[in-house]
């Protein structure tokens, strides 16, 4: 084969590589994603304007950076209908977001509604729900497989999450605080994490991302108005984190927030949040 050839086909796959790495709802072809072997009998796409138009005001949307949806249906067998809604979220970390704040969707066991029966399924950046009938029966290994078709597949916690100490978790006690932390207005989304160990409780938080001098700046005025003490040493900042928990926070060297509170002494509460801020610098998101 000529050289030139060569390159063409290289050039050809990394092209359909970064298509793909980048691919979103409405730029598949949804008619090739086969669930039991079948193709939907029926797709519908949502870009971000039609979504907030079509879903429910409660769903709260908006907030979470929705980029698209589809609606999918399946005719498996002769009377059966499955209904597939899936979101489609700017980053992981917006599914994520979705997922655990808005209390609308359930991963583990299906949630009955009328004469149908719902689960969900985060992979990634999108969100799968699943809709059918209560006297039908959809296994779970087979929904997954359905799921595990689509690129950019993903699952368990963002990398940016894993950043924070593994060691001491509290199983279930993961969140992210989208508009305001620790009860106080920010412009940055956080992530937060419990931990339990040596009979202490403490949380450990870090921004998605970067954070910017401002926006930092407006978050520590916001602790000030509320009354709470605060007091400054270099660039880190003690606070009174409410409910008698002493909290203490940062803006590291390229602009990612670390901070963490609880109910603990000045050197526990310094060493653990020096261990944080350590495990967030040396991250590479």
């Amino acid at each position: 084969m000529r050289t030139f050839e060569i390159l063409g086909l290289l050039l050809c796959a990394l092209f359909w590589s970064a298509c793909e790495g980048n691919s979103t709802l409405l730029n598949l072809n949804l008619y090739k994603f086969l669930y039991r072997e079948k193709p939907p009998v029926h797709v519908q796409l949502y870009d971000s304007n039609s979504v907030l138009q079509h879903v429910p005001h409660a769903w709260h949307l908006h907030r979470y950076a929705i980029s698209n949806m589809a609606e999918v249906d399946y005719a498996p067998t002769p009377g059966d209908t499955l209904h597939i809604r899936i979101l489609e979220f700017s980053s992981d970390m917006a599914a994520l977001a979705f997922y655990l704040n808005s209390g609308l969707v359930q991963e583990t066991l299906p949630v009955v509604e009328g004469d149908s029966r719902e689960i969900a399924m985060r992979a990634g950046k999108r969100l799968f729900v699943f809709r059918y009938g209560l006297l039908r029966n959809h296994e779970r290994a087979e929904l997954e497989h359905y799921v595990q078709a689509f690129p950019d597949y993903r699952t368990g916690l963002p990398q940016e999450f894993l950043s924070l100490p593994l060691q001491d978790r509290i199983p279930g006690e993961t969140s992210i605080q989208m508009r305001n932390f620790l009860g106080i207005p920010s412009e940055f989304p956080m992530l937060a994490q419990g931990y339990q160990g040596n009979d202490l409780r403490w949380n450990a938080a870090r921004s998605w991302g970067y954070v910017s001098q401002e926006a930092w700046q407006k978050w520590i005025a916001n602790i000030q108005r509320s009354d709470r003490r605060v007091e400054f040493s270099a660039d880190t900042v003690r606070f009174d984190a409410g409910a008698g928990e002493r909290g203490v926070a940062l803006r590291l060297t390229g602009g990612r927030v670390v901070c963490v509170w609880g109910h603990l002494g000045v050197k526990s509460l310094r060493e653990r949040f020096e261990k944080v801020a350590q495990d967030v610098y040396d991250s590479p998101e």
